[in-house]
């Protein structure tokens, strides 16, 4: 009766699902006594739907987990097809091919042969971070240590270090179990070979006082409490190196959401804004660093004052209290090196360097223009900006030109402006940010008003400009879209060394350290990545999609859960590696949401590990702390051990401020043969002749001549390269089916003439040294040369030589040109092809340095050779390194 007015799908799901908890209630009692031949059979029907309703739901991940494989393959096989054509491999693909190459490949017996002879030690550092498959690389290579004695006499050692408990990079593929896994191996194969392997434990800390090592080993004793952290069943010992050394951990209370006050609906002004927990904890802790700074404060371990350098202050997460702490400290006037990992876009800088843009491109972009205005590029205020603004009668920037000539204020902001707009419309992005920024001394301004950390953003932009004009167009607006289509995270030093108080996650502090040290997020216990959308599993797929409907199917369950298993083991070893980067102090703070921190959260395990050993205390600012504290009874450290190094403050000389000179290059194109106007196109297209044009005969429509022009040349080079190699009776065939399937459009009277021209070529008995076994075709050839007389410039050069021939006396390089007609003696030879065969002499000059370069052009009309005397490719060359640069750009 509860869904009749349901529809019929939902009423069935709904009267499954209560089934199992309403046994009793499918029927009345009074019926099920009187007919219980209905209620048992009622009965099976509730089993039998409740099974087929599970079934029914286990279809449905099973079939969008294999239309979820599919379509993962399908983009795995594109993107191995790009990587392929790019012929690029990831990280990934190398130590993949590198585990296959020695576990499967027939090569592996010769290719450990060659590495028993060069290998007698393998280091593993931060192999509990190992993945599987890496392993796998490191246990091949090691195989050898463990069959007799080498190729090499001495001690063949294998050394792997690592910490099972700090192994917080799973998302990476890092097996931490496997470290152990591999050392029982290892040991296994050490004492069958007689060899001995020995375990090591690294106890003895160099970095934490007493009483921070002795907190860390109490958080960690239960290992109930705190799974995952180690393997070995014996609890965490921790003995400090610095024994002696004043040390301190600190508990704040947490920071709780005020509780909201009621106002009267009529006076919402009346409604006070209260401050949010994670504002109140970064206030808090900016404070206290500022009176630490200002009080001077001494490190008694060293016994000297705290720098904002000596502190590091870790997040779980970046948001949301990375920004807020940087904004506090900031407030405060504290050195502060800024997040370690910026978005950006979301930098001040970019975001008007962008607006720039913006308006460069569209003019009438009010608001970019207005952005541009207000920012540190021309720093006009609000005031200048309403003046302008507010009373216009049309665009922005028609109003800031007409205003230009009355008003002081607006005159060098138009003027630079109408500059900027020229140089855009003519300049690569690359180029025109680089000369504004650096050339006019808009970088200067800009990092005045926004700190020194601006200076990475600005720098990454620029990074991305030039490998922006390194793959597409030069376009400012192209540039603009390109850069506005992903989320681009630059990741910033944080090992710097500079005097600055560094904000980061625990992920990027692993392998840091710092005397001062707190934790202010500690309430929450989600990773900060976006929830799995895929369970691992050990059936015949890797993994499950787990859609709705399907989280109490005992498959999706069972992943779920060792999901959880494996994220609380992790935070458990994330937890290790915050608690361990303090020197002396360590703050454990945090900041409450809605709902109380969890008793799995890092502020409970530390609080209920150490309630017996901390003591009640007044802080500075009044309020109650809980501390574990030990004196300083050792001799202070020296203090330039472990202060912080300073970056020197130098006075910078005036080169240093002066733009670099551009140095005196002469850069030849990627086609040597455009060294001139008159030039024989690459790929081989017929040439004007300085004599005048002569068109090929027979082609058309005109339409077809210009593809004439540029094919016959293409299709000539690769007949005259690859029909050497077969037999000459197989020529004609192979010539006349390699040009029908390339030249299809081509008249049949063109393609006919290109055969019958390579062939004479080939055939022709004065050319059959240049096809014969001394002789190699298509070279490459780069090459960066200097001024062979001490001159200024550069040359470099990047082609390929047609022919290169060794003779008795050196070696002949030979150039194919399909000009039609040819020259008919050398001195009607053209500039360009000159200029092109003493630059591939010059750099051939540098290889074959004891022998003679000769050069030559094989006219393919006629055809004929013709060698060009040393005198003219001498004149040649010093008419080469006169050119100006601008006369080489192709």
């Amino acid at each position: 009766s509860t869904c009749r007015s349901a529809p019929p799908s939902r009423c069935w799901r709904r009267w499954i699902w209560c089934l199992p908890t309403a046994r009793e209630r499918l029927i009345t009692r009074k019926i099920s006594d009187e007919r219980p031949q209905l209620a048992e059979l009622l009965q099976r029907a509730q089993t039998k739907f409740v099974a087929l309703y599970g079934e029914h739901r286990s279809l449905m991940v099973v079939e969008a987990t294999i239309a979820l494989l599919r379509l993962a393959a399908d983009v795995l096989e594109r993107y191995s097809a790009a990587k392929a054509r790019s012929a690029a491999l990831d990280f990934e693909d190398l130590v993949g091919k590198a585990a296959a190459l020695l576990a499967a490949s027939q090569a592996v017996e010769w290719v450990l042969y060659k590495l028993d002879g060069g290998l007698d030690h393998l280091l593993v550092d931060e192999a509990q971070d190992t993945s599987p498959l890496q392993w796998d690389v490191v246990r091949a290579l090691a195989e050898e240590f463990f069959s007799g004695s080498g190729a090499r006499e001495g001690v063949r050692t294998l050394f792997a270090v690592g910490d099972e408990k700090q192994s917080i990079y799973s998302f990476q593929g890092a097996a931490p179990t496997m470290f152990a896994e591999t050392g029982a191996l290892f040991a296994r194969r050490a004492e069958l070979a007689g060899q001995v392997l020995r375990r090591v434990p690294l106890n003895l800390s160099f970095r934490a006082t007493e009483p921070l090592l002795a907190a860390v080993d109490l958080v960690f004793a239960d290992r109930a409490r705190t799974p995952g952290v180690t393997g070995s069943p014996a609890p965490l010992q921790h003995i400090a190196h610095r024994a002696g050394h004043a040390g301190l951990l600190e508990i704040w209370p947490t920071e709780k959401p005020d509780p909201a006050k009621p106002v009267e609906p009529w006076s919402p002004l009346e409604e006070a804004i209260s401050s949010s927990p994670v504002a109140r904890l970064a206030a808090r802790i900016a404070h206290t660093i500022n009176r630490w700074l200002k009080s001077g404060e001494l490190l008694p371990a060293q016994n000297r004052p705290i720098r904002a350098g000596d502190i590091l202050i870790l997040v779980r997460k970046r948001t949301p209290f990375a920004p807020a702490m940087i904004s506090a400290l900031k407030a405060h006037g504290i050195p502060v090196a800024g997040a370690d990992r910026l978005v950006l876009t979301e930098q001040i800088a970019v975001a008007d360097l962008i607006a720039l843009g913006d308006f460069l491109c569209l003019t009438e972009d009010d608001l970019a223009l207005a952005n541009v205005l207000k920012s540190p590029l021309f720093g006009l205020d609000d005031d200048a900006l309403t003046a302008l603004a507010a009373t216009r009668q049309g665009f922005l920037w028609q109003e800031l030109l007409t205003r230009a000539g009355t008003d002081g204020r607006f005159r060098a902001p138009a003027e630079i402006l109408e500059r900027w707009l020229a140089q855009a419309q003519r300049m690569p992005p690359f180029e025109f940010y680089s000369a504004l920024l650096d050339g006019e001394g808009m970088r200067a301004r800009m990092l005045e008003r926004l700190g020194a950390e601006a200076a990475d953003a600005i720098d990454e932009l620029l990074n991305l400009a030039l490998a922006y004009d390194r793959v597409a167009a030069p376009s400012l607006q192209g540039f603009l879209s390109w850069l506005r289509q992903g989320t681009r995270v630059i990741k910033r030093d944080m090992e710097q060394g500079l005097d600055e108080v560094r904000v980061m996650t625990v992920h990027g502090a692993k392998g840091l350290e710092a005397p001062i040290v707190f934790l202010p997020d500690t309430c929450s216990t989600r990773s900060g990545r976006p929830p799995a959308s895929l369970l691992k599993c050990d059936g015949p797929v890797p993994f499950l999609w787990p859609v709705k409907g399907s989280s109490d199917l005992a498959p999706v369950a069972g992943a779920r859960a060792a999901l959880d298993r494996a994220e609380t083991e992790e935070r458990n070893r994330l937890l290790y590696v915050a608690l361990t980067r303090a020197r002396d102090r360590l703050y454990i703070c945090g900041f409450e949401g809605n709902t109380a921190p969890p008793p799995e959260s890092w502020y409970n395990l530390i609080r209920a590990a150490l309630s017996d050993r901390l003591a009640e205390a007044t802080a500075a600012d009044g309020g109650t702390v809980w501390r574990l504290t030990s004196p300083q009874s050792a001799a202070p450290e020296p203090v330039g051990a472990r202060a912080p190094a300073l970056a020197p403050r130098l006075a910078l000389p005036a080169w240093a401020k002066r733009p670099a000179p551009r140095d005196p290059l002469l850069g030849v194109p990627l086609a040597p043969s455009r060294l001139a106007p008159l030039s024989s196109n690459r790929d081989g297209g017929d040439q004007p002749h300085p004599d005048g044009p002569a068109e090929p005969p027979s082609l058309a429509p005109s339409a077809l001549v210009e593809d004439a022009r540029f094919l016959r040349g293409t299709l000539t080079h690769a007949l005259l390269e690859h029909l050497p190699s077969l037999d000459p009776e197989e020529w004609p065939a192979a010539a006349k089916a390699f040009v029908a399937a390339r030249a299809a459009r081509l008249p049949e009277s063109v393609r006919k003439g290109i055969v019958a021209e390579t062939l004479a070529v080939l055939r022709e008995p004065a050319f059959q040294s240049l096809f014969g076994p001394q002789a190699r075709a298509e070279i490459p050839i780069v090459a960066e040369i200097a001024h062979p007389r001490g001159g200024r410039g550069v040359l470099r050069l990047t082609g390929k030589i047609d022919r290169l021939v060794a003779t008795e006396d050196g070696v002949l390089l030979v150039d194919y040109k399909t000009n039609r007609p040819p020259p008919r003696v050398v001195g009607e030879v053209s500039e360009a092809y000159l200029l092109q065969l003493c630059a591939y002499r010059l750099a051939l000059a540098r290889i074959f340095s004891h022998q003679r370069v000769r050069a030559a052009i094989l006219w393919t009309d006629g055809p004929r050779i013709m060698e060009i005397p040393q005198q003219m490719l001498d004149a040649a060359e010093d008419r080469l390194w006169r050119l100006e640069g601008a006369n080489l750009d192709a």
